[in-house]
């Protein structure tokens, strides 16, 4: 299918990462490349402020306080469908826009249930061009370049990966919404968490460099060992800390958290081959460090939703052969994201004793999570087999038990109300 342009576009989200949309397709309607047509939000009446702001009157873009009315208006009007709202949106948004015969631009994560993708990846079959899936990192030169250095052969064979990732975040930031933190949502199965949800371009990129079946390859897991944590009264859990083997007998070991010291967010991506080892800190500042001793030391460029929504647009415009990441291409991610819960059996309270909240901005810390963190990538060990006091044992599982996944969370929920009550 061809699309013609000015890419007749509706964008499903006003506030939260949607305004962050529109400020993008401002920047694509000024060359040309796009014509905003229609937006929703079930909030509009309270988004007046960013109507105005991103001129919706003046652009000539017609505004909704509901999605279906907004597709009834525009049907047959609308070439391209963007999905920047919650995460249990996700799913029948996609759903909507592939049936009105639009391509999609869906917000990560597509969902985190895997049994929702399956559902998702049967619409898409009939989808008239494939839907891409706002990661980020996927589609940079930068990255890709060191993909093709690695399924080349130049570093070895890969053995291990880790990623640590401290990204602080404020009691404010679960209180945002109705399904921040939680693990279900009414009967959605959300999992919201830091590897799910804010590091989740992160995780997505591990499994893509820890595949070197080719290029464009995702690894998917196959078992998993982990530690679940809440240190913040929420469902779900802000600290994670596993060990999971990939398809290929890679070794990922994954620590991350929300409540750690630093407001800085502090990032990285680690890959162990037989004859290098390929560090990104930061997401930024690459090095290689040779068997040898030879090392190189650079910058690549970072991550923007305006680079990642001009890739699609190049696929759109046949300049590329394919979206930087389908649907299909999330298996891996909404696996190991599942196989978190399925492994762990339980979600770990941090003791008061253990926790510590700044006064000045509230921000709630775990004491040695940070040196939790490194003591797992560097070493292996979890932090209840590193002998961190406020630590408690967690659990194994493989893939082949992901069937009793939404079991297992809603087991995991009630045991936080029985905590809260």
């Amino acid at each position: 299918m061809k699309i013609h342009f000015p890419v007749r576009t509706a964008i499903a989200g006003i506030g939260g990462f949607g305004n962050a949309h529109h400020g993008v397709f401002i920047d694509l309607e000024g060359d040309g490349r796009a014509r905003v047509v229609a937006t929703c939000d079930p909030a509009l009446g309270r988004l007046g402020d960013i109507c105005q702001a991103r001129n919706f009157a003046g652009r000539g873009v017609s505004t909704y306080g509901d999605f279906d009315e907004m597709l009834t208006a525009h049907r047959g009007g609308i070439d391209l469908g963007v999905v920047a709202t919650p995460i249990h949106l996700h799913g029948t948004m996609h759903e909507a826009f592939v049936r009105c015969g639009a391509a999609c631009y869906l917000e990560k994560p597509p969902t985190l249930d895997p049994d929702e993708l399956q559902r998702m990846l049967k619409v898409e079959e009939d989808a008239v061009l494939p839907t891409n899936v706002g990661f980020s990192f996927v589609h940079l030169s930068d990255r890709l370049e060191l993909k093709r250095r690695m399924v080349g052969g130049e570093f070895g064979a890969l053995k291990r990966m880790s990623f640590l990732g401290l990204a602080q975040r404020l009691p404010s930031y679960f209180s945002r919404s109705p399904w921040a933190g939680k693990l279900l949502l009414g009967k959605n199965l959300l999992l919201d968490s830091c590897l799910g949800n804010a590091l989740s371009h992160f995780l997505n990129n591990m499994l893509f460099f820890g595949s070197q079946g080719g290029v464009q390859s995702w690894a998917r897991p196959r078992s998993m060992a982990c530690e679940l944590y809440r240190a913040n009264p929420i469902e779900g859990a802000d600290t994670i800390f596993a060990v999971c083997t990939l398809d290929n007998n890679v070794e990922l070991r994954l620590a991350a958290s929300h409540a750690c010291p630093n407001p800085r967010q502090i990032t990285e991506e680690r890959m162990e081959f037989e004859q290098a080892i390929v560090t990104i800190r930061d997401s930024t500042q690459v090095t290689i460090e040779r068997r040898g001793g030879v090392e190189e030391s650079f910058a690549i460029a970072a991550g923007t939703l305006a680079a990642s929504v001009e890739n699609y647009f190049a696929f759109l415009k046949n300049a590329s052969a394919r979206p930087a990441q389908t649907l299909r291409d999330c298996v891996g991610f909404v696996e190991t994201n599942a196989l978190l819960y399925l492994a762990a059996g339980r979600i770990h309270s941090i003791p008061a004793s253990a926790l510590h909240q700044d006064s000045t901005d509230s921000a709630i810390r775990i004491d040695d999570v940070a040196a939790a963190a490194t003591r797992l990538v560097r070493d292996g060990q979890l932090p209840s087999q590193a002998g961190f006091p406020w630590a408690n044992p967690g659990g194994k599982c493989a893939i082949q038990e992901i069937a009793r996944l939404r079991d297992t969370v809603q087991e995991l929920a009630a045991s936080g109300l029985r905590r809260n009550e």
